[in-house]
Protein backbone atom coordinates (compact mmCIF):
# COMPACT_ATOMS: atom_id res chain seq x y z
CA UNK A 1 0.00 0.00 0.00
CA UNK A 2 1.21 3.33 -1.13
CA UNK A 3 1.14 6.41 1.29
CA UNK A 4 0.73 9.75 -0.27
CA UNK A 5 2.80 12.47 1.31
CA UNK A 6 0.82 15.67 1.63
CA UNK A 7 2.49 18.64 0.17
CA UNK A 8 4.26 20.65 2.96
CA UNK A 9 5.29 24.45 2.85
CA UNK A 10 4.68 26.68 0.38
CA UNK A 11 5.26 26.36 -3.54
CA UNK A 12 7.69 28.44 -5.77
CA UNK A 13 4.84 30.58 -6.87
CA UNK A 14 3.14 31.43 -3.56
CA UNK A 15 6.96 32.54 -2.49
CA UNK A 16 7.32 34.70 -6.00
CA UNK A 17 3.67 36.29 -5.06
CA UNK A 18 4.91 37.10 -1.57
CA UNK A 19 8.39 38.61 -2.45
CA UNK A 20 6.54 40.41 -5.17
CA UNK A 21 4.19 41.86 -2.56
CA UNK A 22 6.84 42.84 -0.63
CA UNK A 23 8.52 44.32 -3.31
CA UNK A 24 5.85 46.43 -4.37
CA UNK A 25 5.31 47.27 -0.86
CA UNK A 26 9.32 48.27 -0.27
CA UNK A 27 9.12 50.35 -3.05
CA UNK A 28 6.19 52.33 -2.37
CA UNK A 29 7.53 53.40 1.13
CA UNK A 30 10.94 54.26 -0.83
CA UNK A 31 8.91 56.72 -3.47
CA UNK A 32 6.51 57.86 -0.44
CA UNK A 33 8.36 58.35 2.60
CA UNK A 34 11.08 60.96 1.67
CA UNK A 35 7.52 63.45 1.20
CA UNK A 36 6.79 62.82 4.83
CA UNK A 37 9.97 63.42 6.07
CA UNK A 38 10.17 66.92 3.92
CA UNK A 39 6.23 67.54 5.71
CA UNK A 40 7.68 67.48 9.05
CA UNK A 41 11.12 69.91 8.15
CA UNK A 42 7.65 72.26 6.49
CA UNK A 43 6.17 71.89 9.87
CA UNK A 44 8.99 72.83 11.56
CA UNK A 45 10.25 75.69 9.35
CA UNK A 46 6.39 77.43 9.77
CA UNK A 47 6.92 76.87 13.85
CA UNK A 48 10.18 78.76 13.19
CA UNK A 49 8.55 80.97 11.25
CA UNK A 50 6.07 81.62 13.76
CA UNK A 51 7.93 82.33 16.75
CA UNK A 52 10.37 85.24 15.01
CA UNK A 53 10.24 88.48 16.67
CA UNK A 54 8.00 91.05 14.56
CA UNK A 55 6.42 88.10 12.54
CA UNK A 56 3.02 89.62 14.23
CA UNK A 57 3.25 92.35 12.45
CA UNK A 58 4.69 91.56 9.44
CA UNK A 59 3.28 92.22 5.91
CA UNK A 60 2.77 89.86 3.68
CA UNK A 61 5.53 90.25 1.60
CA UNK A 62 8.13 90.04 4.65
CA UNK A 63 6.07 86.47 5.61
CA UNK A 64 6.70 85.60 2.09
CA UNK A 65 9.94 86.30 1.89
CA UNK A 66 10.87 84.40 5.53
CA UNK A 67 9.05 81.98 3.44
CA UNK A 68 11.06 81.90 0.39
CA UNK A 69 14.16 81.89 2.39
CA UNK A 70 13.66 79.17 4.46
CA UNK A 71 12.51 77.01 1.53
CA UNK A 72 16.04 77.99 -0.23
CA UNK A 73 17.93 76.49 2.83
CA UNK A 74 16.09 73.69 3.53
CA UNK A 75 16.13 72.23 0.18
CA UNK A 76 12.45 70.81 0.58
CA UNK A 77 11.64 69.85 -3.08
CA UNK A 78 7.77 69.14 -3.05
CA UNK A 79 6.94 72.49 -1.22
CA UNK A 80 9.63 74.56 -3.60
CA UNK A 81 7.79 73.08 -7.08
CA UNK A 82 4.32 74.62 -5.73
CA UNK A 83 5.89 77.79 -4.26
CA UNK A 84 8.52 78.50 -7.48
CA UNK A 85 5.77 77.02 -10.33
CA UNK A 86 2.31 79.25 -8.38
CA UNK A 87 -0.07 78.46 -10.73
CA UNK A 88 -2.74 81.10 -12.09
CA UNK A 89 -6.28 81.03 -11.87
CA UNK A 90 -8.38 83.90 -12.67
CA UNK A 91 -5.12 85.89 -13.11
CA UNK A 92 -3.95 85.16 -9.52
CA UNK A 93 -1.34 83.51 -8.34
CA UNK A 94 -1.96 80.36 -6.76
CA UNK A 95 0.65 80.05 -3.90
CA UNK A 96 0.66 77.23 -1.30
CA UNK A 97 1.39 79.28 1.46
CA UNK A 98 -1.87 81.53 2.25
CA UNK A 99 -1.66 84.37 5.42
CA UNK A 100 -5.19 84.37 6.76
CA UNK A 101 -6.62 86.95 9.43
CA UNK A 102 -8.34 85.29 12.43
CA UNK A 103 -11.78 86.90 13.47
CA UNK A 104 -10.98 86.56 17.31
CA UNK A 105 -8.36 89.14 18.20
CA UNK A 106 -6.22 92.57 17.09
CA UNK A 107 -3.88 91.64 14.35
CA UNK A 108 -3.41 87.84 14.19
CA UNK A 109 -2.61 85.76 11.46
CA UNK A 110 -2.10 82.19 10.74
CA UNK A 111 -0.08 80.67 7.71
CA UNK A 112 -1.53 77.77 6.05
CA UNK A 113 0.76 75.72 3.85
CA UNK A 114 -1.70 73.41 1.23
CA UNK A 115 0.16 71.76 -1.41
CA UNK A 116 0.00 68.48 -3.85
CA UNK A 117 2.65 66.32 -4.43
CA UNK A 118 2.55 63.69 -7.19
CA UNK A 119 4.99 60.80 -7.35
CA UNK A 120 5.46 57.84 -10.22
CA UNK A 121 5.62 54.62 -9.00
CA UNK A 122 5.22 51.48 -11.52
CA UNK A 123 4.04 52.55 -14.88
CA UNK A 124 1.32 54.29 -15.25
CA UNK A 125 0.82 54.94 -11.48
CA UNK A 126 1.11 57.64 -9.37
CA UNK A 127 0.81 58.74 -5.89
CA UNK A 128 -0.84 61.26 -5.13
CA UNK A 129 0.15 63.33 -1.44
CA UNK A 130 -1.76 66.16 -0.55
CA UNK A 131 -0.12 67.75 3.12
CA UNK A 132 -2.04 70.73 4.94
CA UNK A 133 -0.80 72.75 8.20
CA UNK A 134 -1.29 75.55 9.71
CA UNK A 135 0.43 77.75 12.57
CA UNK A 136 -0.52 80.93 14.02
CA UNK A 137 1.76 84.01 13.56
CA UNK A 138 3.42 85.34 17.24
CA UNK A 139 2.38 81.77 18.99
CA UNK A 140 4.36 79.05 17.69
CA UNK A 141 3.55 76.95 20.23
CA UNK A 142 -0.49 77.06 18.66
CA UNK A 143 -0.10 75.22 15.92
CA UNK A 144 -2.78 72.74 14.40
CA UNK A 145 -2.56 70.88 11.22
CA UNK A 146 -3.03 67.38 9.14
Amino acid sequence: MKIKKKQQGATMITWLMVAAFFGLTASAVVKVAPYYIEFNSVKSMMKDIAGETGIKTANKYEINKKVGKYLNVNNLRGLEKSFYAAKTVDGKSQNPFKIIRLKKGDNRKKLVVTYPVETPWVGNLSFLMKFTHTVVLGEPDNISGR
